[in-house]
């Protein structure tokens, strides 16, 4: 088929670049649009408690408190506390009230329950509800909010919580993504001038990069109408196009070269480069895309989303490669050569260099392997006790409003507002409008409160300046509480048929999975003991429920990805010993990454040399599945590289010391090169205000630099010197089989 590909791409050059052309400009109306269906967010499981609270308070309260922005009001021209501000406060919330989808606007005079001022800093909270039944009518509702606040001047506001949270990752995520290309391109463009020593054989692999992203993001958008993908989808898909693209299309530029000197002939060399070395990229993408379809097992929309995105690229980036890449080289012949930087023949300057190294390493495989496997080993021990769990707003840094607003309310003691817990109590048929149920609701109520770690409660009877007799009363009846100060509390925190009640309890300080942990032990302790029937929801219960659906899977997905790759591997070399060493080493990278990522983001060890600042104490969520799915697919790219030339020397007679000796050698610079690319590339997404694409960006350039230096160059070698000739053996029937399915394919 890839003898066939070859011959086709080198006879018709103009017609297969003409193909990728028109497809490059009708792509460009909708590439820029992409923004626009990337609106997935992470939602808790359908039939988890956070979703049936969700879905109760969204259906049968009058203010469901759910759909709630949190903005923080700096006082400018007047100080916060004062009759003045306190004026401008009131004319503001009559007009956010006017404006479409705002339900209702709480501020520090209101029947909330919470101490929402904070003089001493010049600010207060403003609690407003909005009106929204999806996404992209709370992202609406949430512009008109964001409107009608930047035109006051005499204050000054931050907006978070909600579909503005939303809106400003997405602002983000584009920025991190023009960042990649931006100075991922020119720093790339250097690495590749280094490694071919020609600037017409440098600009190949971008130019193969560009049209990659470029025609996947106008797919994403088409695909968009009818599937919903994650806000960070652009940004990943920018980032494994760029490293994808300029990658595969590096190691064919770099074969065409090769051929080219042996035969002189531009489209014989294109012929035989994509069908040898575009094979390579094609059976290095299949194993790639199975890695990457671990992101398809759980059974979350969000994960899957950006695993749709990456699986389309990732197609794209190999369809360029093998066809496109080709046709060029086979028009521009020896002219691949022209603009040399250097004096030396190009591509030939480290072939004795790695050629030296290969024969270091094989000269001592033992002390290699076990030196090789130990230090991986090391690394990964952290990744024991690493703990995952969802930043909220203190995944974001603080030129975000997110992150300000978050502070903000820090100096307050109710961080816990922006990841809160919600307690619906079921009253049933009786109701709450009954003196027992009412009793219960405020016994609840102050041992909630007494609960450590948590700083504030919002319910029925959370009213500091009211005395408790005339809350009682108030609550004698339905109509006596709706008719009187009170309302506004009654209206949110009691459902319009009177059966349920909320409680929203806001925690102190950062909720690390143990601490939220302990906190919601806390609630349904005070619950037995009230003897109530409720349910726990909220954003923490939302973050929880996921995470466990998601690592419900993880096992699972880790099983396939090994064992479909294990197979392609051992079809595809026929051998037995190649793929488990594979997959083992594999598993020894994307542990000893693990174990970084614990060592720096959660234990805050080496932060000021990575930049990363203040740690969680925790990692992502989503990151380990993602970093997972990337690592082991990237990793088996040098995997495929570095053996298929193995298995080509060994096919041709060579000696295992030799083949080894010669695939190294032809290959090495060109890992080594490609390995400089990617970090490039993952290290820009450390400059990024979002945790989860920075700890992406960490545990990349990390996995990168140890697969393509320990493992690739040093590991591999010495694993296949030790096997020897048992790393073509395969069992007698299995033999049979892959002899057959040899000579099918010929």
């Amino acid at each position: 088929m890839f003898t066939a590909l070859g011959e086709l791409v080198s006879r018709y050059p103009r017609w297969v670049l003409g193909v990728w052309f028109a497809l490059g400009l009708a792509a460009l109306p909708f590439n820029t649009h992409v923004g626009d269906v990337l609106n997935a967010q992470p939602d808790a499981p359908q039939h988890g408690n956070a979703a049936i609270v969700q879905d109760l308070l969204a259906t049968s309260f009058a203010n469901p408190e759910e759909a709630a922005l949190v903005a923080v009001a700096h006082g400018v021209a007047v100080h916060a506390g004062t009759p003045e501000y306190a004026a401008e406060l009131d004319a503001i919330k009559a007009k956010l009230l006017a404006s479409d989808g705002v339900t209702y606007v709480q501020d520090y005079r209101s029947a909330s329950g919470l101490d929402l001022l904070d003089a001493q800093n010049d600010l207060s909270i403003m609690l407003i509800g909005i009106d929204a039944n999806d996404l992209s009518r709370g992202k609406a509702v949430t512009e008109g909010v964001r409107r009608v606040l930047t035109a006051e001047k005499a204050m000054r506001f931050d907006l978070s919580g909600g579909p503005a949270t939303v809106i400003e990752l997405e602002e983000v995520s584009t920025r991190d993504a023009r960042r990649a290309e931006l100075f991922g391109l020119p720093i790339s463009l250097l690495i590749l001038l280094v490694a071919f020593g020609a600037v017409v054989a440098s600009l190949l692999p971008l130019l193969s990069a560009v049209t990659s992203i470029a025609i996947s993001l106008a797919l994403l958008y088409f695909l968009g109408q009818v599937i919903q993908f994650a806000v960070f989808t652009e940004t990943i898909v920018t980032m494994l196009g760029l490293a994808t693209g300029i990658d595969y299309a590096l190691l064919i530029v770099n074969r065409y070269r090769e051929e080219l000197r042996s035969t002189f002939d531009a489209r014989k060399a294109a012929a035989r480069t994509a069908a040898t070395a575009g094979k390579a990229v094609a059976f290095s993408g299949l194993t790639v895309m199975v890695a990457l379809m671990a992101l398809l097992v759980p059974p979350v929309a969000f994960i899957r989303s950006i695993g749709i995105g990456t699986m389309v690229v990732l197609v794209v980036s190999v369809l360029v490669a093998i066809t496109a890449v080709p046709a060029t080289l086979a028009l521009l012949g020896h002219r691949v050569n022209w603009l040399r930087v250097t004096r030396r023949e190009p591509g030939l300057r480290t072939r004795a260099f790695w050629r030296a190294r290969a024969i270091a390493i094989m000269r001592r495989p033992w002390l290699w392997s076990i030196a090789g496997v130990g230090i991986l080993v090391l690394l990964a021990l952290p990744s024991l006790r690493m703990q995952v769990a969802d930043p909220g707003a203190r995944g974001l840094t603080t030129a975000t409003d997110a992150r300000r607003t978050l502070t903000a309310l820090e100096g307050l003691g109710l961080e816990g507002l922006l990841n809160p817990f919600d307690v619906l109590i079921d009253f049933g048929s009786d109701g709450f409008f009954r003196p027992e149920n009412v009793r219960k609701v405020s016994l609840l109520t102050a041992r909630l409160k007494e609960l450590p770690r948590v700083s504030g409660v919002s319910s029925p009877m959370a009213l500091e300046g009211v005395p408790r007799l005339f809350l009682y009363q108030y609550y004698a009846t339905k109509e006596t509480a709706l008719n009187s100060e009170i309302a506004p509390l009654a209206r949110a925190t009691i459902s319009r048929d009177g059966r349920y009640v909320l409680a929203r309890v806001v925690p102190g300080g950062d909720l690390t999975p143990a601490a939220g942990a302990e906190v919601y032990r806390g609630m349904e302790e005070a619950l037995a003991a009230a003897q109530l029937d409720a349910r726990i929801g909220g954003v923490y219960v939302q973050g929880s429920e996921w995470t466990k659906a998601l690592y419900a899977y993880f096992p699972l997905a880790l099983a396939l990805v090994a064992l479909v790759t294990a197979v392609l591997l051992g079809w595809a070399f026929r051998s037995l010993l190649i793929p488990i060493k594979a997959v083992l080493l594999n598993a020894l990278t994307v542990g000893a990454t693990f174990g970084f990522l614990t060592l720096v983001l959660q234990d805050g060890v080496f932060t000021k040399l990575f930049g990363v600042g203040s740690v969680l104490g925790y990692i992502d969520t989503s990151a380990p599945l993602f970093i997972f799915a990337i690592v082991f697919g990237l990793s088996m790219d040098y995997e495929v590289f570095l053996v298929a030339r193995i298995h080509e020397a060994h096919e041709k007679g060579m000696s295992d010391h030799d083949a080894v000796a010669t695939a190294l050698s032809s290959t090495g610079g060109v890992i080594t090169s490609a390995a400089a690319v990617m970090v490039t590339v993952f290290a820009l997404l450390l400059f990024s205000h979002v945790e989860l694409i920075r700890t992406l960006g960490l545990g990349l350039t990390v996995a990168i630099i140890l697969d393509a230096t320990l493992v690739r160059l040093a590991l591999v070698p010495s694993v296949m010197t030790l096997a020897g000739r048992w790393n073509w053996w395969l069992p007698g029937p299995l033999a049979r089989l892959a002899e057959r399915a040899r000579r099918a394919g010929h």
